[in-house]
């Protein structure tokens, strides 16, 4: 079962304890909810789409309890349900649209070589002249880390772990 979300809406100042939003839940590619939440600390509302003939919310959390790995802390598990997914989903859509923006702003550095990675974004306008000056002190072991912008996917996928 793929889970995804379309038409995400979220409004970061009216989220508190949870995330404002409102969105298409798709279920196998087939928008299936029409999901809210105020952003108070209440649950995720989900409301079936006119037409929509699969699964339910129930049937769903009960599919994901079963088939993927329960969400872990400290001294405690909770089995995985829609609402879990659609947080996850919608923590790596604003991920990767808070990384798209700092790119087009920033020059950004990965730096793996001491413990944990760290990204640092410089104040420079990624130019080509920019990023070519970044990549000779990257080569000639002037700077540690990988540069960000222009990079492939497993090095996007690592930054947006950061972000």
């Amino acid at each position: 079962m793929e889970i995804t979300i379309k038409k995400l809406r979220h409004c970061a100042s009216l989220s508190q304890e949870t995330h404002a939003f409102t969105a298409i839940i798709c279920v196998d590619g087939v928008p299936a909810f029409e999901a809210s939440n105020g952003g108070c600390g209440g649950p995720d509302q989900y409301h079936q789409m006119r037409g929509y003939s699969g699964p339910s919310t129930a049937e769903i959390d009960a599919w994901l309890a079963a088939n993927t790995p329960p969400s872990k802390g400290e001294g405690f598990e909770l089995q995985n349900c829609l609402e879990f997914v659609v947080c996850d989903l919608i923590n790596a859509e604003l991920a990767g649209k808070r990384l798209d923006r700092l790119l087009k702003a920033k020059v950004i550095v990965l730096d793996t070589d001491e413990g944990a990675p760290v990204l640092f974004a410089y104040k420079l306008k990624p130019t080509a002249e920019a990023l070519a000056a970044i990549r000779g002190r990257i080569a000639s072991g002037q700077m540690r880390g990988e540069l960000v912008n222009g990079a492939e996917e497993p090095v996007i996928a690592r930054a947006l772990a950061l972000v």
